[in-house]
């Protein structure tokens, strides 16, 4: 079930105060449209009644899917790599695993959904979008400022980059030998993340950090 509150809030462009509804928990397991809010930008939109402003609101939510398992903790602009849930720490035997993850923005909230209820593992993902960026900067001489998962088929996976200074799109696509490796990688190097109760950030950085262990020590933990 999902958990909400409605709050009031002064508009920051005409001042004018709106009443608005902000959720802490969100559960589509429960409610198939609180997802399709999530998807299409629609959960996080804040529309002035009386001047017409439009923005995005950021502001901490889980996002809690109970039927596939996995919790997403979306904290805008969090630091922290690590957030223990102390409850389910102190009671190891009871709860079967649930895959937690920490993301910071909102984009990187919509992949991570997608990526889950693909049925693909987002370690071994993060990984092979490592390589593809890789790639996308050498092929065409650029910076990229981020990736994002666009499409998965029995034979590829597609990530699309953004270059850093014009924003231009380039989609790259993997055979699925490449996931593949890349999921034996996670499998013995990140065992530990895997093991862990706790809600951790899978992303760019962790997926170099086990790249370079990979390339330094090979599958030595």
């Amino acid at each position: 079930m999902s958990i909400s509150n409605l709050k009031a809030v002064e508009c920051p462009h005409c001042l004018g105060n709106n009443k608005i509804i902000l959720y802490s928990s969100i559960t589509p397991s429960s409610d198939e449209s609180m997802r399709n809010s999530v998807l299409n930008d629609k959960l996080f939109k804040y529309n002035c009644i009386h001047c017409g402003y439009e923005a995005r609101l950021s502001y901490p939510v889980l996002y809690n899917d109970v039927n596939r398992r996995f919790m997403l903790y979306f904290i805008p602009d969090c630091e922290r790599r690590v957030i223990t849930d102390r409850v389910i720490e102190l009671d190891r035997t009871r709860l079967a695993p649930i895959k937690k993850r920490i993301v910071t923005d909102y984009n990187t909230l919509k992949e991570k959904i997608i990526i889950f209820e693909s049925g693909l593992d987002d370690m071994a993902l993060e990984l092979t979008k490592l390589a593809l960026k890789i790639k996308t900067e050498k092929k065409y001489g650029i910076d990229v400022d981020c990736g994002y998962f666009s499409f998965y088929d029995r034979r590829r996976i597609g990530v699309t980059f953004f270059d850093a200074e014009t924003k231009e799109k380039h989609l790259e696509t993997a055979g699925m030998q490449v996931y593949q490796k890349s999921l034996g990688i996670a499998a013995r190097l990140g065992r530990k993340q895997r093991m862990s109760r706790a809600f951790i950030s899978v992303d760019e950085v962790w997926a170099q950090e086990i790249l370079y262990r990979y390339h330094r020590y090979g599958f030595e933990d």
